[in-house]
């Protein structure tokens, strides 16, 4: 068995023996004037990404569900995150992540809240400590953006421990303090 490899930082800590200075030439022909970094810089929006799995599907599973209640505890199926990984599966969807509330989300793109669209799902995390699974996570599954900012979402365990599926439409994230809404799209 091969030993264990050091790591050793102690080296990125020694500055230079001479300054190094960077110069940042805009009077090239290729700059427009006037022009933003916008411009010249290519900005990939993640809006773009579509969803890989059948929306519709997903959508259609978890409005049936409204109104029903199953079991709840580590793993079963009344958990949100577990009925939200049902519902998006039912679409085609690649959740095969897991573990945590971050590395659940392996196999997705994080959009921002803004560009947030039906199929995705909102996740709770901890700001301080992301892959814990605390009290305060939580899952949702957006099925509809309106123009006033809020969402028609479906989501199940709540309040906590009934494995109630229920609907809201006109959701707006509101996260425990010391925890963020993070949108993510399979």
């Amino acid at each position: 068995m091969a030993s264990t490899p050091v790591e050793d930082f102690s080296v990125a800590a020694v500055q230079p023996a001479a300054q190094i200075s960077q110069t940042l030439d805009t009077t090239s022909d290729d700059v427009i004037a006037g022009a933003s970094i916008e411009a010249v810089v290519a900005i990939d929006e993640v809006s773009t990404v579509p969803h890989g799995f059948d929306v519709a599907a997903t959508i259609a599973l978890a409005e049936s569900e409204v109104g029903t209640s199953r079991a709840t505890g580590w793993s079963a199926p009344g958990e949100c995150i577990m009925s939200a990984q049902r519902w998006i599966r039912a679409g085609g969807g690649n959740w095969g992540g897991g573990g945590n509330p971050v590395s659940n989300y392996d196999n997705a793109t994080r959009v921002t809240l803004a560009t947030a669209a039906p199929g995705d799902v909102i996740q709770y995390e901890n700001i301080d400590s992301p892959t814990s699974w605390v009290t305060g996570v939580h899952t949702v599954l957006i099925t509809e953006v309106h123009d006033d900012g809020t969402f028609t979402i479906i989501e199940s365990n709540n309040p906590g421990g009934s494995g109630l599926v229920s609907k809201n439409e006109s959701w707006t994230p509101a996260p425990p303090a010391g925890f963020q809404a993070a949108v993510w799209r399979f």
